[in-house]
């Protein structure tokens, strides 16, 4: 769906722009006062794409116009978070959400992730077919783009 969204060919992300998969499972314990803690800080995902499962406790919170909004629980739905990759080679056409997850005061939030990203040796730059006039981003490495984003970025999506 998203090649289509795009104008690209079906099976674009296929192959080495997916090739590594992670799966993550967090539990974050009840606190009650959560103003004192985040489940996870504020951050913009690395990886081309993620999947949630968030569970039925709230807690994921995405950051619009300054205000901290929460995402609402669909049971039996995946969430899909476009990633920092995904932003490149849409040559900006996707944004990639800032978010964060909260503590509950009451109960505890367990989330499943499965986080898609390229392999270490594929070239990251815009897909090809999305350059009208020009590239938005220069060709990197992987490990090249997170080097910057784990270290002097200090995972800042902008600044990486």
């Amino acid at each position: 769906m998203i090649c289509k969204g795009l104008g690209l060919e079906k099976g674009y992300f296929e192959g080495e722009l997916s090739k590594t998969h992670l799966i993550s499972v967090n539990h974050h314990i009840p606190c009650p006062n959560p103003s004192l803690t985040l489940g996870m800080p504020v951050h913009s995902d690395p990886n081309l794409i993620t999947m949630l499962q968030q569970g039925e406790v709230p807690g994921l919170q995405i950051l619009k116009d300054g205000q901290w909004i929460g995402v609402k629980h669909i049971p039996h739905t995946l969430i899909v978070i476009p990633g920092l990759q995904l932003k490149v080679i849409s040559n900006d056409r996707f944004m990639t959400p800032v978010h964060r997850v909260v503590t509950h005061p009451k109960e505890a939030r367990t989330t499943i992730g499965v986080f898609l990203g390229p392999s270490p040796e594929f070239l990251i730059k815009p897909a090809t077919a999305l350059i009208h006039t020009e590239s938005v981003f220069r060709a990197f490495a992987y490990p090249e783009f997170l080097e910057a984003f784990v270290g002097p970025a200090k995972f800042d999506a902008q600044l990486a």
